[in-house]
């Protein structure tokens, strides 16, 4: 789908925001350079485009700066990757180098939650041994700040990864601090979860990963509320990509495409601080 309707403009902005805190923190500082990549627009409901594509493509593409030329760094500087001609990134083509070189690919996530206030934000996954003492019946993922990917989303960015070669790590930011996860590890896990469906509670409580469905605030075509299977990685299976600071948060009112009033939080200011684990996670992917 190429647009995503007017009434997700909010969550949109937002996303850019979280974006653009990625892009500033993976710089110059530590050697690289962050450029957006996959396009995202806003158009109103009568103008969405669905099914051009089988595959999805991330939000961002990280360098290292060493590895470019010079005229190279001048590309990524001035070009739009988000709007270019896809056919220019082929063998022969003037943008070979960006696959060629890219270190890794990011898809950016945010959530409105202030993470190191939720209530289960130091959860940690049972070992086998607590586990054989006490088999649960269910696997209830922890109210945290878990990074979250739709299932209909893994086999597209799994697609576009394996074209390109470019690994793919999930960002999810909240206020406070933010989580990845590797396309890989997901795809691991779902082969698994999927191979051994008696073992299943068991490896999700052991894990720290979920597969689940979460009820959405909006509707569907046919009036009922949205629902979708999702992957919730916990902090603890994750890797901590650092802390947001000096972020501020004030609020909007608007009118939906149904006429309803609603208030959005809107995001602004701040800064990431990155973490040495998450680098080493960027540097070691490829």
């Amino acid at each position: 789908m190429r647009g995503r309707g007017i009434d997700f403009e909010h969550r949109f902005n937002t996303s850019r925001w979280a974006e653009d805190l990625l892009i500033q923190a993976l710089g110059h500082r530590h050697g690289l350079r962050t450029v957006r990549f996959g396009l995202s627009a806003v158009r109103p409901d009568d103008q969405l485009v669905y099914g051009e594509t089988t595959y999805k493509e991330p939000d961002l593409l990280t360098f290292v700066l060493e590895d470019l030329t010079d005229n190279q760094k001048e590309i990524l500087r001035s070009e739009n990757l988000e709007t270019v001609d896809r056919a220019q990134f082929d063998e022969g083509h003037r943008l070979q180098f960006v696959f060629e070189k890219a270190l890794a690919a990011i898809e950016v996530e945010f959530s409105p939650y202030r993470a190191k206030e939720m209530k289960d934000r130091n959860w940690v996954p049972r070992t086998l041994e607590r586990w054989n003492q006490r088999p649960l019946k269910r696997a209830n993922p922890p109210t945290a700040p878990n990074v979250i990917v739709k299932e209909e989303d893994l086999p597209k960015l799994t697609e576009w990864q394996v074209n390109t070669g470019v690994p793919i790590a999930v960002v999810h930011l909240f206020d406070q601090e933010g989580f990845a996860v590797t396309l890989d590890t997901l795809r691991e896990f779902d082969e698994r979860y999927t191979r051994h469906p008696a073992q299943q509670t068991r490896q999700q409580i052991t894990t720290g990963i979920f597969k689940t469905v979460q009820t959405y605030d909006r509707v569907d075509a046919q009036g009922a509320a949205e629902k979708k299977t999702i992957f919730k990685v916990t902090p603890a299976a994750g890797i901590k990509v650092g802390d947001l600071e000096d972020v501020k948060v004030s609020s909007q009112l608007s009118v939906s495409s149904s006429k309803k009033y609603v208030t959005h939080p809107i995001f602004s200011s701040g800064r990431l601080s990155v973490s040495e684990e998450f680098l080493q996670l960027l540097r070691n992917l490829r």
